[in-house]
């Protein structure tokens, strides 16, 4: 290859593919040929998964071609660190919460599940987040090796964490409900002292039997609802620590006229201020004084004049 046909450093990006060409094997690693304007680095921590080799040599022989990847380049220094260890496909910073994916199961704890979703590290599912039901132990639920779909809690480089659960999370968030706000919702269960409404969020909302009814009293949950109906209820309490929304049925008639004393009303003007504005209508369409010298009619004379017709048409309205 000629040097006018190798690659940029400035072109090599990390995560790159590449067959590479053992040039020279060292005790800290091998250098190789991957075609770059450089030769490339790769130590001996990055030569297999899983554990360190002792010896490169024992590894990589000179002029046989490999599979690498390139893990660090720094142009300025002109340096190309290789790994034969396949980086994942995602890095920390595609790991954003409620990102779905897929990942296969790769251990069965009783606390939770591990799974490689071809991040940094393999994520943990928490029991209490395996299913809307209890789940006495994970394995009950799911063995080693299995696919499974799980969504992103947390992913955090710093602690080195990536929490997932395999509930779709919920489209309303905590931060997103709060007192007063209506939503459409579906009754999901009706006990004798209320019923549950599912409204999007994480957890359902309950209606009390008193919120049921608009004059207070219900004898019986089941005569007002059914599981399955769809109901529009307003939220009377939410509290995000405990996992708690208290919602009503009731319409607050309260609420619903100070929302109509906020909206801008036309005022009704009394007689005497119908009188007075006409009479200033009629003052101003009087022709202004010509040019012929006739004197122009000062402002209090105006307001004198404008105050007389106005008691004169209050008169005349009696």
């Amino acid at each position: 290859m000629s040097e006018s046909d190798r690659i940029p450093l400035s072109s090599i990006k990390p995560k790159m593919k590449f067959e590479g060409k053992v040039t020279r094997v060292e005790l800290a690693g091998a250098r190789f040929d991957i075609g770059a304007e450089r030769e490339a680095f790769l130590h001996i921590s990055e030569l297999q998964p899983g554990h360190m080799a002792t010896r490169v040599a024992d590894v990589l022989k000179e002029g046989e071609t490999v599979t690498v990847w390139v893990k660090q380049v720094k142009p300025a220094e002109g340096l190309i660190a290789l790994t034969r260890i396949e980086p994942p496909p995602l890095d920390w910073n595609d790991l954003q919460r409620g990102l779905k994916l897929t990942g296969k199961i790769v251990k069965v704890e009783d606390f939770g599940v591990f799974v490689n979703v071809g991040a940094p590290k393999d994520g943990l599912v928490p029991v209490s987040s395996m299913a809307k039901t209890r789940v006495n132990k994970p394995s009950d639920l799911v063995k080693e090796g299995d696919e499974i779909t799980v969504w992103v809690v947390k992913a955090s480089r710093k602690e080195n964490r990536i929490g997932l659960s395999m509930l779709e999370p919920a489209a309303l968030d905590w931060n997103d409900i709060k007192h007063g706000q209506t939503y459409p919702g579906k009754v999901t269960r009706v006990e004798h002292f209320g019923a549950f409404v599912d409204i999007g969020a994480e957890r359902e909302g309950m209606v009390h039997i008193s919120e049921m009814g608009p004059g207070g009293y219900v004898a019986q949950a089941s005569d007002v609802v059914k599981v399955g109906e769809e109901v529009e209820v307003r939220v009377l309490e939410v509290n995000a620590r405990k996992h708690q929304i208290k919602l009503t049925m009731k319409f607050d008639m309260a609420e619903a006229m100070a929302e109509l004393e906020q909206e801008e009303e036309v005022p009704v003007l009394t007689p005497m201020q119908v009188a007075f504005q006409a009479a200033q209508q009629n003052v101003a369409e009087t022709p202004a004084a010509s040019k012929t010298g006739k004197a122009r009619i000062n402002t209090s004379t105006e307001h004198e004049d404008i105050f007389r017709r106005t008691i004169e048409q209050h008169r005349q309205q009696n």
